[in-house]
């Protein structure tokens, strides 16, 4: 009877408290990789990067990557789901025939010291939809399906130059021409100080109003100067006196007093001095 064989899935996952940069650098000096294969592995795919291993060799490298802070899977190689997917290449040869078909694959990680083995826990078998959920920040394509990126732009300069900061940047070539408005000035003089503004042609003929005094006289003065029948009639007014009198000096009426606060002066420090010196 032939013993298990696992597989150590990978699908970019970073374990929690980790930075995606140090996990990176901790998996090239692991693997003894270039940064480009170590970004290959962060595709958001399941990715193998150990199979066929038994159980305390699966063990042994899955705790060195986690420690690394890549986190990773432990899953029987009958169902992998690297292998459901009709079985591709390893990450490492995919990734260096991407970049170029003459580089090595990613080699394997340094020997660690068996650690303690874990129990693996059981997991069904995962739907081969070939679907993930990338990590943060993770390059959805993968290097050969990236675009290529576009030729940097060059910008013809040579007909810019740079002036002092003071004076006009505008040539006087190119200054547009404004025309300026016609102004038409009278002939205007400035009159002196109480001369008549109107000329005598220019004023007007006011007749003279026609009063007659033979009915006017000059009253004397204090005299009254309406006679009886011009006189308004004055009613005087009744006013019931009965309900008043006449309060005594002194009476308290219910006015309103101010509210004032009595003065008391501070006199401890006033002392009475001899008469005799």
């Amino acid at each position: 009877m032939s013993l298990p064989q696992f597989d150590i899935i990978f699908r970019g996952d970073i374990v929690f408290g980790h930075q995606l940069a140090e996990v990176k650098a901790r998996l090239q000096q692991l693997f003894k990789a270039d940064a480009a294969k170590i970004d290959g592995l962060f595709t958001g795919r399941p990715v193998p990067l150990k199979r066929n291993l038994d159980e305390a060799s699966a063990n042994k490298y899955r705790d060195a990557l986690i420690k690394a802070g890549a986190m990773v899977e432990v899953c029987p190689s009958d169902a992998s789901p690297a292998n459901a997917a009709a079985k591709p290449a390893p990450v490492a040869r995919r990734v260096a025939e991407a970049q170029s078909p003459t580089q090595a694959s990613i080699p394997s990680p340094a020997p660690i010291p068996t650690p303690i083995p874990t129990p693996i826990p059981t997991r069904a078998a995962p739907v081969a939809s070939g679907w993930t959920l990338a990590p943060l920040g993770a390059d959805l394509l993968p290097v050969a399906e990236r675009p290529p990126e576009p030729p940097p732009v060059s910008v013809d300069i040579s007909s810019l130059s740079l002036r002092a900061a003071e004076g006009n940047l505008v040539d006087a070539s190119e200054v547009p021409e404004v025309q300026s408005a016609a102004v038409i000035v009278p002939d205007l003089g400035l009159a002196a100080v109480g001369a008549d503004l109107i000329s005598a042609d220019e004023k007007w003929e006011l007749p003279l109003v026609e009063v007659e005094v033979e009915d006017w006289e000059i009253a004397e003065v204090g005299a009254d100067l309406l006679s009886d029948d011009e006189r308004p009639i004055v009613l005087p007014a009744i006013i019931a006196v009965g309900d008043y009198g006449l309060a005594p000096a002194g009476s308290d009426l219910g006015q309103l007093k101010p509210d004032v606060k009595p003065v008391t002066p501070d006199i401890s420090g006033l002392h009475l001095a001899d008469s005799g010196r």
